[in-house]
């Protein structure tokens, strides 16, 4: 959520308590209308990478309301790393392999582990 400057967008993306999944369908058709009108900027959007950045914190979002829905599961989001990839042009500082182990690492955790959480590198992080 850091590359938002909407801050009503991101405090709705944060309140995991209030936020269903129809809520986080309007969000998206909001930045899909600003998006096809060219007012990324004017309403606190991302503008480069605009989709994928927008999609991640969805997702992000998405995966804490799946938790919250269903505290018998263990539904976790997993970033990788900055890894070299053709998406990064190659200047990820991870190779594909270093960046794969931290995300295994994460779908390995023991049963009764956390739920809802965000994971960066391979350790528990804030969702900011």
């Amino acid at each position: 959520m850091q590359y938002l400057r909407n801050e009503e967008v991101k405090h709705e993306l944060d309140d995991i308590e209030g936020l269903t999944e129809e809520r986080l369908d309007e969000l998206l058709s909001t930045f899909l209308r600003d998006f096809e009108a060219g007012a990324l900027k004017s309403r606190g959007w991302p503008t480069e990478f605009a989709a994928y950045k927008v999609a991640k914190a969805a997702l992000n979002s998405y995966s804490r309301v799946l938790a919250r829905r269903h505290p018998e599961l263990r539904v976790n989001c997993a970033h990788p790393g900055y890894v070299k990839t053709d998406m990064t042009r190659q200047t990820g500082l991870l190779t594909p392999a270093q960046g794969a182990a931290n995300v295994v690492k994460v779908a390995l955790l023991p049963e009764g582990g956390p739920t809802g959480a965000f994971f960066a590198l391979g350790k528990e992080a804030p969702f900011v």
